[in-house]
């Protein structure tokens, strides 16, 4: 006879107390009498008498056990008798299918120790020990330590499911709302624009910069046509122009430092002549040789010798080693392939124009969202997007293009993603919110919606309830 009872301790926690009793004696006086008590605290993954738990249990029991059919049980049960008792604990999962409110149906199992104390007889009924000493004796058991189906009735409660204050039970609508977030003002609108990398090319051991030489005029041109577009904006202040010289590997790694600084010194003082720039808008600065720019060339290379080269310059942390051991592999075929391939790309110049750009009225904004959008700032965008009607093509272009241009920006990521999930777009607004870094309330609606739609209830149940949303509420966060 099996009889348990088990009471809600908590949203997602339970206790049971189960009990199992045989007094009967079978024919051919086979025994397999006992009472057990197998107490467990249950933790319930979703919600208590719901879907799947784990237990921690622990059991202890008296025995009479004796005469066992052989088969299935040993020769050694068959013909001796059992008395005693047991304790132990182990741990168990199970699964509970409810079929309505009161009436459902358990499945567990169970593993753990169990030790067991005993006096053995050679028949059942003659009382006489065979063991010489005191007639007892002990087993330690590690394996299965309960199993069983069990039909569940559920006394008390209600019809309607306890809502839980940490589960809410799902709003009954089809379409939730997403939370956007206004940007904050910017007081300054610092920006920068990556003008590019100019792969000048020098005479030999010299920094002067020789716009005929070779395809620098090309070279120069493409940077003053950029530099040109920033410096003429009306709206834009140039504050600094960063330029940082390049040396490929020939020679020794401080003279090319050397040469490198005195290079991109050469560069900054022909883009200041060229502009009639003061002196203090410009900074330049020498990196040396350029061994990260190679490693990604020869990675991407089909060189015979590719796995020694990458091996060379990732484990030789002396420059000048590093040549030496390049220029010795495959005597020296190799190497010159790579001065001819590869090096003329490491002898370049950054170029980097940092400016502040005006604030925009709103119609002005607009024309400015046309022309130069990396020219406003995220709240200026989102008043541009404000003036459109919800839904428009305007009113999501604008979203789309601020996360584009502000890709490290948490507010313009939720904010996209939740452009696309009004659209039901569930990959793109994956991708925006896998982004953010901090999640905040209107992160975790919007994620929470992206589950919904997915169909995962329950978890964006529980992203609501993190974010303190129920996913009704339109939220506008400032």
């Amino acid at each position: 006879m099996n009889l348990g009872l088990e009471l809600r301790t908590g949203d997602n926690t339970s206790f049971e107390i189960p009990v199992t009793y045989n007094p009967w004696t079978f024919s051919d006086n086979k025994k397999w009498k006992h009472i057990l008590v197998q107490p467990e605290f249950r933790y319930w993954t979703n919600e208590a008498f719901a879907g799947h738990f784990f237990g921690l249990h622990g059991h202890y029991a008296f025995y009479n056990v004796g005469s066992l059919d052989n088969p299935p049980f040993t020769e050694f049960m068959n013909t001796h008798r059992f008395q005693g008792w047991l304790a132990g604990a182990g741990l168990s999962y199970g699964y509970r299918w409810n079929f309505d409110h009161r009436w459902g149906l358990e499945a567990t199992i169970g593993v753990g120790y169990t030790h067991l104390s005993y006096d053995k007889w050679s028949c059942d009924g003659c009382g006489q020990g065979i063991d010489s000493w005191a007639g007892a004796e002990t087993k330690n058991y590690f394996g299965p330590t309960k199993a069983g189906i069990s039909i569940i009735y559920t006394i008390g409660g209600s019809k309607t499911p306890k809502k839980s204050k940490y589960r809410p039970v799902y709003p009954e609508q089809t379409a939730l709302t997403v939370s956007f977030i206004k940007p904050a003002v910017e007081d300054v609108k610092e920006r920068s624009s990556e003008v590019g990398k100019a792969y000048l090319e020098f005479v030999v051991d010299r920094s002067e910069i020789a716009p005929n030489f070779r395809n620098n005029a090309v070279e120069l041109q493409r940077v003053q046509e950029l530099i040109r577009q920033i410096a003429s904006d009306p709206d834009a202040i140039i504050t600094n122009i960063s330029i940082t010289g390049f040396a490929s590997p020939e020679g020794t790694s401080d003279y090319n430092m050397e040469l490198s600084q005195r290079r991109a010194i050469s560069f900054k003082d022909y883009i200041k002549n060229f502009y009639n720039l003061g002196d203090n808008l410009l900074t330049a600065r020498g990196a040396g040789e350029d061994w990260t720019t190679l490693e990604r060339l020869v990675t991407r290379s089909s060189l015979t010798d590719k796995n020694r080269i990458l091996e060379i310059i990732r484990s030789t942390a002396s420059l000048d080693a590093r040549e030496k051991r390049l220029m010795a592999l495959s005597e020296g075929r190799t190497y010159r392939q790579i001065v001819n391939e590869m090096y003329p790309e490491l002898r370049r110049m950054e170029c980097q124009v940092h400016y502040t750009v005006v604030p925009f009225t709103l119609e002005k904004g607009k024309e400015i969202f046309r022309t130069k959008p990396n020219n406003l700032s995220l709240n200026e965008m989102f008043l541009i997007a404000q003036s459109y009607p919800p839904g428009s093509a305007e009113y999501k272009e604008v979203f789309v293009t601020a996360a584009r241009l502000f890709p490290q920006s948490d507010v313009a990521n939720i904010n996209a993603a939740a452009i696309a999930l009004n659209r039901k777009d569930l990959s793109a607004a994956a991708e925006y919110l896998a982004k953010v870094k901090v999640r905040s309330t209107a992160y975790w609606n919007n994620y929470g919606v992206l589950l919904w739609y997915k169909g995962d209830k329950r978890k964006a149940m529980d992203c609501f309830a993190k974010g303190g949303t129920t996913g009704k509420k339109n939220a506008t966060i400032n």
